[in-house]
């Protein structure tokens, strides 16, 4: 390859660059991820890598720019969105046709002069009849409702939104042992289900190996997706974090990208893992069952009758709750029933699989614009009991100050040893203290209360619809 080419190919890619980072600095980071390779006949990326052709890269530089800036802004919003780590399991050219329905919305509504297109007016009117029928317009909505289009339908909509060949997003589809878990799919709460990795399952048999063919390369590639994944998940986490910082700054032309990414994160990052921030390592007397050699266990128990050979190990670390303080801002429409499906959820949680310790000690704060009432919860049945009989006291303005002063002065005193955190559930605005405290603080919001901001200190989070009214009137819920 001419490699006069190849640096005209650069200087380019690192002029759109400089350009849509001028508009959206908030896209720094995922803009300059790529790296380039001048190899392909077509636009295609796995995430990693942007395969272009640099002779028809530089034609289409010159006679249409904004066609090349808006192409690689949808290839970078394709990886934000994480679409490619997707598609697996999924019928390809309605997949294909759903993520660049979803990416070229958000660069509609951003409205870039960049990025303007002679199609752009066509391309509303398509997704404005696709909105009416769907809640979300999310990628996987998009999806489901295309399998319900006739294919000629579909044949008229794809080259309207299609840039990139989208083929290497289905390389790993039959290694990766995927489940469909994307917006919406995932059972809410499932601790065993939270966790999954959508590569923990790959099997490296799965995929054939030619004569000659280096037999570590599959194992290669499947570890370079992996790393992929894990890279775009933490920067579309940075870019929703800046996005609500900014929000002001961008006015409406971001909601369609906020509210992908605030759906992409809240599934995957549901309220049983939110909450594991808050958990404490620690010793508990059980069985160690990792470190416990069954085998020579049990050959004690046949020759020796009741005498095993090896005893169990009584004591393993795991993550549970000691010490924790949760917040209920009694001002406004938080109360009542809201309230107590709040604790009920958050109490179900803590307790599977015995995650409070034998001992533990939470404050249970109600507030306004001062502390209204303290309950001190020791044990299992205390917290039971302040769920059934609790009252509601307060209902005034809004100060989350006294609590975090409420937390300082438990901690100075020796109450608290080791603090977990600080959940604050609250229904909106409030005084929020000037200097960031010590320990953990989430501030958790009921649905409707998306558009709140928090310090930059403090973690959001959003309990919405499904996800928070799991556990409503059911205190043993697994």
């Amino acid at each position: 390859m001419d490699e006069e080419l190849i640096e005209i190919s650069e200087e380019i890619f690192q002029n759109i660059i400089s350009q849509l980072t001028l508009h959206l600095r908030f896209m720094d980071i995922a803009l300059n991820r790529y790296v380039f390779a001048g190899d392909a006949m077509e636009f295609r990326c796995d995430g990693r890598v942007f395969h272009y052709s640099p002779i028809a890269l530089i034609k289409t530089f010159r006679n249409n720019p904004n066609a090349l800036t808006r192409g690689y802004f949808h290839v970078v919003l394709h990886s934000v969105f994480q679409h490619l780590f997707f598609a697996e399991n999924r019928t390809a050219f309605l997949w294909n046709l759903a993520c660049d329905i979803a990416v070229e919305n958000v660069i509609l509504e951003l409205d870039l002069d960049c990025m303007k297109s002679e199609t752009d007016e066509e391309k509303r009117r398509a997704i404005e009849k696709i909105r009416s029928k769907i809640p979300d317009f999310t990628a996987q909505r998009i999806y489901h409702y295309l399998e319900g289009l006739e294919k000629d339908r579909i044949r008229i909509l794809a080259p309207l939104f299609h840039f990139d060949q989208h083929d290497c997003w289905y390389k790993y589809r039959n290694v990766t042992g995927s489940h469909d878990t994307l917006f919406g799919e995932e059972t809410k709460d499932d601790v065993s289900n939270a966790g999954n990795n959508r590569f923990d399952k790959a099997s490296h048999d799965a995929k054939e190996k030619n004569e000659g063919e280096d037999p570590n390369a599959a194992d290669e590639e499947i570890l370079q997706m992996k790393n992929a994944l894990k890279d775009w998940k933490e920067i579309s986490e940075k870019i929703e974090t800046d996005l609500e910082t900014f929000s002001r700054e961008y006015g409406d032309k971001t909601e369609a990208m906020v509210q992908s990414l605030a759906k992409l994160h809240r599934e995957k990052y549901n309220y049983t893992e939110f909450l594991k921030k808050f958990m404490y390592m620690g010793e508990k007397i059980q069985i160690n069952d990792q470190e416990f050699d069954n085998i020579f266990y049990t050959y004690g128990l046949r020759i020796y009758k009741n005498l095993p050979l090896i005893e169990p190990l009584e004591y393993t670390e795991i993550n549970n709750v000691r010490e924790l303080i949760i917040a209920i801002d009694t001002s406004g429409s938080v109360q009542g029933e809201i309230v107590q499906s709040f604790l009920q959820k958050t109490y179900n949680i803590f307790s599977q699989r015995e995650n409070f310790f034998s001992k533990f000690n939470i404050h249970i704060i109600q507030c306004d614009m001062q502390i209204r009432d303290t309950a001190v919860i020791t044990s299992k049945e205390q917290f039971d009991h302040y769920i059934e009989h609790m009252e509601i006291k307060g209902l005034g303005g809004t100060d989350f100050r006294p609590v975090f002063n409420y937390a300082n002065e438990m901690i100075e005193k020796h109450v608290f040893h080791h603090l977990g955190g600080l959940l604050y559930f609250t229904d909106g605005d409030g005084v929020y203290p000037k200097q960031q405290p010590k320990y953990k603080t989430a501030f958790l919001f009921p649905e409707g209360n998306k558009d709140i901001i928090v310090p930059p200190w403090a973690i959001k989070y959003t309990l919405e619809g499904e996800e928070f009214y799991a556990y409503s009137g059911s205190k043993n819920t697994d």
